[in-house]
């Protein structure tokens, strides 16, 4: 029996002494829908990932604030700190903007959870331990544009009014959306907006004149109310009103203004692949239910892939881990996941592109898929009524 013992306490021994052990900074907007989703995600990555054995995470999470001002001291004290190498972070792209300069000082390994903003790819242009996992605004575009052309062609809408927020996220697209509208024979008038401030009735008022078919807002969560609701108090009668924010208000699906909104997406729980699958079973076990949003399996996508590299590199060195998450080929709720070259080749490893998205609506309390027809659950409801 003596001899049974410690031959298990060796082994387990053993199995420590071979573990690969890092701390992860998690630097994040927790206060948000979005920051709670991506925070969620990760941690139960994490959980799968510790129960491995092979690997071992150590998770050192810190609210970004949502807000530069903040988000930089808390870098900084992840960095001086709490020691950390590898951060996971990065969702708005106003705040990561304004950690690029920050990140290359300290040279931590990056793991981008949002920033679609091609600013923030400018801003980290030549960083080789920045790995962007969301797809760029260009390719948000291009899944947009696919949906527009459909409406266009098949439901005769012409005109489109565009609400954008004045920050990166925004602005930074907001050209090329123009462009590629006109250019696929849409009418457009577009204005900026101050993100946050809620108050949208003079802009609304003035596209009153322009008749929009399509009422197409890029903003955030805390956007989304105020839109629907001031539409309809001004009395604008857009046959679609759509957005493409990061997240959705918790519970907006129960309020009646959100009936026939319809968004963007790169994920909902209806997704029929078996790791899909696998992360809403392992979510609802784990938190008693399932989410809407797409942040969840993205930071959940990216703790499963840093502890493969982990596993593969064999070592805690950042830039070992680095060389290892650049060969990573997995499987996840998204689709395929691997790392190439940005399309403009300003950033070295880009994991997701245009191809992720798909279009829903809001109808009966849900959010169903209704574009492209083979994500489709439902039809799309066009004309809303707003």
């Amino acid at each position: 029996m003596k001899r049974v013992i410690l031959a298990v306490f060796f082994v387990l021994m053993g199995l420590a002494l071979a573990q690969t052990s890092v701390r992860v900074g998690v630097l994040l907007p927790i206060s948000t829908v979005a920051g709670k989703a991506a925070l969620n995600g990760i941690q139960l990555a994490a959980d799968q990932v510790n129960a491995s054995g092979k690997v071992k995470l150590e998770l050192v999470v810190t609210d970004d604030g949502n807000a530069a001002a903040a988000a930089v001291p808390a870098l900084t004290k992840l960095m001086t700190v709490d020691k950390v190498d590898i951060v996971i972070g990065g969702l708005s792209s106003g705040v990561t903007f304004a950690l690029s300069g920050p990140v290359k000082q300290y040279g931590p390994l990056f793991l981008c959870i949002g920033a679609a903003s091609s600013v923030v790819e400018q801003a980290f242009s030549g960083y080789d331990r920045f790995f962007h996992y969301h797809p760029w605004d260009y390719h948000n575009v291009a899944a947009a544009m696919e949906f527009f052309k459909y409406l266009y062609q098949q439901e005769g809408a012409r005109k489109v009014a565009i609400l954008y927020e004045d920050g990166p996220f925004g602005s930074a697209g907001i050209q090329t959306y123009q462009d590629q509208l006109k250019k696929a024979g849409f009418a457009v008038q577009a204005e900026p907006f101050k993100s946050g401030s809620g108050n949208f009735t003079a802009t609304l008022t003035r596209f009153k004149s322009f008749k929009p078919d399509i009422l197409y807002w890029i903003g955030y969560d805390v956007d989304a109310l105020p839109i629907a609701a001031q539409t309809r108090q001004v009395g604008l009668e857009p046959k679609l009103i759509y957005g493409a924010p990061p997240a959705w208000p918790a519970g907006f699906e129960k309020n009646n203004l959100s009936n026939d909104i319809a968004g963007m997406t790169a994920w909902l729980p209806s997704v029929a692949n078996n790791e899909s699958r696998k992360f809403v079973s392992a979510y609802r076990k784990k938190y008693g239910e399932v989410t809407d949003e797409y942040m969840a399996p993205m930071g959940y996508t990216i703790v499963l892939s840093l502890g493969r590299a982990l596993e593969a590199a064999g070592s805690a060195d950042k830039d070992k881990i680095a060389e290892a998450l650049a060969k990573v080929q997995m499987d996840t709720p998204f689709g395929p996941l691997s790392f190439k070259p940005s399309d403009t080749g300003k950033t070295k490893y880009q994991g997701f592109n245009q191809s992720i998205w798909l279009q829903f609506q809001y109808l009966e309390g849900s959010r169903r898929p209704v574009f492209p027809k083979e994500k489709a659950s439902r039809p799309l409801r066009y004309p809303g009524n707003y």
